[in-house]
C-alpha cells in the first residue's frame, strides 16, 4: 500500500462535574503554550495507562485535588481531525455531586482559576473547544440528546 500513513491518535477524557446545578470549569494557564492560556475547560486529560477510568480519576485528582469515587456516566465521544493525519478522540463523562456543599478545589499549575457555573454563567465563557461548551450546555439544560 503505497502512500499509507499511520495515524497518530491522542485520547482525551473529560468529566462534567455537577454540584448544586452548576458545572466545575477550569481556566487554563500557559503551561502548554499561549494557544490555550485563558480558555476554559473541564477536568481531565490524556488516557495513557491502559485503564481509562484510573487515568481520568488521576487527572481529576492532579488538577483539582478531588478524589472522585464511582458514579461516572458516559455522556458522549468526539473526534477532531488535525492536518498531517493526527486525530484526537475524546470522551466526556458525567459525575454528579448532588446538592451537598461544593468541595474545596486545589488547582495544579495547569490552571489559573476555577468557577462553578450554571447556564447563565457560561454565556460569555470562551471554551477550549466547541465540544466542551456543547456538552456543558446540554448537561445544564438537562438535554439528554447529547
Amino acid at each position: 500500500m503505497q502512500g499509507f500513513k499511520h495515524k497518530l491518535l491522542a485520547v482525551m477524557q473529560h468529566v462534567v462535574m455537577v454540584c448544586q446545578g452548576e458545572v466545575l470549569l477550569l481556566r487554563y494557564s500557559g503551561y502548554q503554550g499561549n494557544s490555550v492560556a485563558g480558555l476554559w475547560g473541564l477536568p481531565g486529560g490524556h488516557y495513557i495507562s491502559g485503564d481509562p477510568v484510573d487515568d481520568l480519576l488521576r487527572e481529576v485528582r492532579e488538577e483539582t485535588g478531588l478524589r472522585l469515587t464511582g458514579g461516572l456516566e458516559l455522556l458522549k465521544t468526539y473526534v477532531v481531525k488535525f492536518p498531517h493525519s493526527f486525530e484526537r478522540f475524546g470522551v466526556f463523562y458525567l459525575y454528579s455531586m448532588g446538592d451537598g456543599s461544593k468541595p474545596v478545589i486545589n488547582l495544579s499549575h495547569e490552571h489559573t482559576e476555577f468557577k462553578w457555573a450554571g447556564l447563565s454563567g457560561i454565556q460569555n465563557t470562551t471554551f477550549i473547544g466547541p465540544y466542551h461548551k456543547e456538552i456543558v450546555e446540554a448537561v445544564l439544560s438537562k438535554d439528554k440528546k447529547l
